[in-house]
C-alpha cells in the first residue's frame, strides 16, 4: 500500500501533537530523494523523514535517520532557511497527498523574516519537496524543478508562484451519505474498486479494494462505512501486513483483502509506516545484493569456461608430443636414407598398426641427425607444456568447484547479513571489486584456501579453516592428490595437486608442502614438526565428525621446520 491520503491524514494529526511548537535543529540528506529533520522541543527530540521517491514517497517519524550521504544543494538550502526555525502549523491540503509544514525562521536582524512553508507532494513519479515564502507563495527552491516543457499545468521554479496541482471532481468521503453513495455507484451492489477510486476523494486503490472485499459479507454501503470510520484518528488501528516475509501494506485498519497476511499492530501510524518502509528498503537491498552476487557468479563462471576452453585447445596441441617423438625416432632409424637439403621425407610409420607412410617436414639447412634432434626437443618442450597445462586445468576445476559451492551458499542465503558475508568472500576471491574505502590487506593467496607453487611446479593448496579444509578434502582433492597434515596437531589440511596421476610426488615438493602444514598448525613456533602424508584416497571424513576431523591410513611422516615457500600463486 502506497502512502495514501488516509495515511497522510493520520500522520499529519500525529505531527501536530509532536512537532508544532518545536524547533528544527538539524537537516540531513538520508539518500538521493529523502531528507531527515531533527526537531526538538526542550529535551524531547523527534526525527521527521520526508521522501520524494518515485515509488515510496512518504512522511512519518522515525527513531533515527539512516547513515546520511553527501549533502545536496537542497539540503544546504533548507538548512539555511529553516534551521532554528519553529514549526507553527502542519496540515494536509484538502484530500490531496500534500503536506504543508509552516516554519517561522529566526534571524539576528531586528526585522523578522516572513514564515516559510515546506510543501511535500506525495504523487508517485511527480513527488516533490518545495520551499515557499508564505508572504506571497513564491517558490524559493524545490527538489524537482519543473518548467513549461515538462508540464503545461504549472511550473515549479524559483520565483514562480506556488499553485496546487489540478483538482479532480470527486466526492468528499466524510460528507457522502447513503443516498449520494448509491447514486454514485449507480445503484449497484457490486462495483469494481476502480469506480470507487475514481469517484471518491482520498481513496487509494487499497482502500477501494478493501471496500469491495468487505462488501461480499456486509453489503457495499456497510463496507464503505466500516472503512471510512477509520478516517477518525481516534479509531485508527495502525498495522503492518506481511505475507511470507514480504511487506504487503501499512494501514490504519484491518485489511480483509489480505486474508493470508500476518499483521503486527503499532501505536501510531508513523511507527507502522516506518516498519513498512524499513521492510521494503531491507527487501530491496536484499534483492539488489542477491542480483549483484548472482551476476558476479555468472561472470566468473563465464570467465572460467572461457579459460577451460582455451586450456582444452592448448592440451590438444600439447598432446602432439608423442607425434614429435615418433617423427624423431623414425628419422633416427632412417638416417642412411635421408640427405641434407631435403624439405620432407616419406617414411613408413612402424609405430602404427597400419604401417602407413608418414610425411615428415625437414629443415633443408640441417643434417638428418640435427632434424631428428629438433623433433626430440619439440617433444620435450611439448611434454613439459602438457604437464603445466594439466596443472592449470586442475586449478581451474578447483575454482569451478568453489564457484559451485558459492552458488549453493547464495541459494540458501536468506538474509541481508548472510548475503553481505558472501559479498566479503566474493571480494576476497576477486569475483567483485572492493570498494575504495573498504579495501583491506588480504592474506597470501585468494579464495577459500591458500595456494602455492612448489619448486617442481606442483600446485599446493592449504585450508584456511575447518570449512575450507572440508572443501579441500571433499570437493577439490582427487584420489591421486597428496594429503598432508601436522601429526596429531590442530592445523590446516594441505593438498598437493597431481593431475598427471604420477606414482610419486618429488621430495622437494613434499618437503615444501610439509613445511606449509607445519607452519599453518598450532606447532608453527616449534623447530621441528612431524607431518603425516598419504594419498587423498586414504583420507576419510567420518559421518557426524566435527568439520575438519578425518581418519587416514597408509601414512608416512616427515619432520620439518615450519616455513612458507617463496613461490606462491
Amino acid at each position: 500500500m502506497s502512502f495514501d491520503s488516509l495515511a497522510l491524514r493520520l500522520v499529519a494529526h500525529e505531527f501536530r501533537d509532536a512537532l508544532v511548537g518545536a524547533t528544527i535543529r538539524h537537516i540531513e540528506q538520508a539518500n538521493a530523494d529523502t531528507f531527515s529533520f531533527k526537531v526538538g522541543r526542550g529535551p524531547q527530540t523527534h526525527w521527521l523523514t520526508l521522501s520524494a521517491h518515485s515509488l515510496h514517497a512518504r512522511a512519518h517519524l522515525i527513531e533515527k535517520p539512516p547513515p546520511g550521504q553527501k549533502q545536496s544543494y537542497l539540503a544546504d538550502f533548507l538548512t539555511t532557511h529553516l534551521r532554528r526555525g519553529t514549526i507553527t502549523a502542519i496540515e494536509q491540503l484538502g484530500w490531496d497527498r500534500i503536506l504543508k509544514i509552516t516554519v517561522q525562521p529566526v534571524s539576528d536582524d531586528p526585522i523578522q523574516p516572513s514564515p516559510k512553508a515546506l510543501i511535500a507532494e506525495f504523487m508517485g513519479k511527480y513527488s516533490n519537496i518545495i520551499l515557499i515564502d508564505t508572504a506571497d507563495d513564491r517558490i524559493l527552491e524545490s527538489f524537482k524543478r519543473i518548467d513549461e516543457t515538462m508540464s503545461r499545468h504549472r511550473e515549479i521554479l524559483p520565483g514562480e508562484t506556488y499553485t496546487l496541482p489540478p483538482q479532480q471532481e470527486k466526492a468528499d468521503p466524510l460528507t457522502l451519505d447513503e443516498t449520494a453513495f448509491i447514486e454514485l455507484v449507480g445503484g449497484r451492489e457490486q462495483v469494481s474498486w476502480r469506480q470507487l477510486f475514481n469517484k471518491i476523494d482520498g481513496f487509494s486503490p487499497t482502500l477501494a479494494k478493501e471496500v469491495v472485499a468487505r462488501a461480499t459479507e456486509v453489503g457495499l454501503w456497510a463496507a464503505y462505512q466500516q472503512v471510512v470510520a477509520y478516517f477518525d484518528s481516534a479509531r485508527a488501528a495502525p498495522q503492518l501486513f506481511m505475507d511470507n516475509g514480504d511487506p504487503v501494506a501499512a494501514a490504519p485498519l484491518p485489511l480483509r483483502q489480505f486474508p493470508q497476511a500476518a499483521c503486527e499492530p503499532f501505536d501510531t501510524m508513523s511507527e507502522a509506516l516506518s516498519a513498512y518502509y524499513g521492510a521494503i528498503t531491507l527487501k530491496a537491498q536484499t534483492d539488489s545484493e542477491r542480483r549483484a552476487l548472482t551476476q558476479a557468479l555468472k561472470r566468473q563462471g563465464n570467465l572460467l569456461q572461457r579459460k577451460a576452453d582455451g586450456l582444452c585447445n592448448d592440451l590438444e596441441r600439447a598432446e602432439q608430443a608423442d607425434d614429435y617423438r615418433i617423427q624423431g625416432e623414425l628419422l633416427l632409424a632412417n638416417l642412411h636414407t635421408i640427405t641434407r637439403g631435403q624439405e620432407q621425407v616419406e617414411l613408413q610409420n612402424y609405430y602404427s598398426p597400419e604401417l602407413e607412410m608418414l610425411s615428415i617436414p625437414l629443415n633443408p639447412e640441417q643434417t638428418p641427425s640435427d632434424n631428428a634432434q629438433a623433433y626430440f626437443k619439440k617433444y620435450t618442450k611439448a611434454k613439459r607444456g602438457r604437464s603445466r597445462i594439466l596443472q592449470l586445468i586442475s586449478d581451474l576445476e578447483a575454482e569451478q568447484e568453489t564457484l559451485r559451492l558459492y552458488a549453493s551458499k547464495l541459494e540458501t542465503a536468506d538474509t541481508l547479513e548472510a548475503l553481505q558475508r558472501l559479498r566479503a568472500e566474493f571480494v576476497k576471491n576477486g569475483y567483485i571489486k572492493a570498494s575504495q574505502h573498504g579495501k583491506q590487506k588480504q592474506d597470501v593467496g585468494e579464495g577459500p584456501f591458500r595456494r602455492y607453487t612448489s619448486t617442481n611446479g606442483f600446485q599446493i593448496y592449504v585450508g584456511r579453516n575447518s570449512l575450507s579444509n572440508d572443501l579441500l578434502l571433499r570437493q577439490i582433492a582427487k584420489p591421486r592428490d597428496m594429503w598432508l597434515h601436522a601429526k596429531q596437531i590442530h592445523g590446516s589440511h594441505v593438498i598437493v595437486r597431481n593431475p598427471e596421476n604420477r606414482q610419486d610426488i618429488p621430495m622437494p615438493t613434499l618437503l615444501q608442502a610439509a613445511q606449509l602444514a607445519a607452519y599453518y598448525s598450532k606447532a608453527h613456533h616449534a623447530s621441528h614438526v612431524p607431518v603425516d602424508y598419504t594419498w587423498a584416497r586414504y583420507v576419510v571424513k567420518r559421518k557426524g565428525n566435527v568439520a575438519g576431523y578425518v581418519h587416514y591410513t597408509r601414512e608416512k611422516t616427515l619432520y620439518v621446520e615450519p616455513a612458507v615457500p617463496k613461490s606462491k600463486v
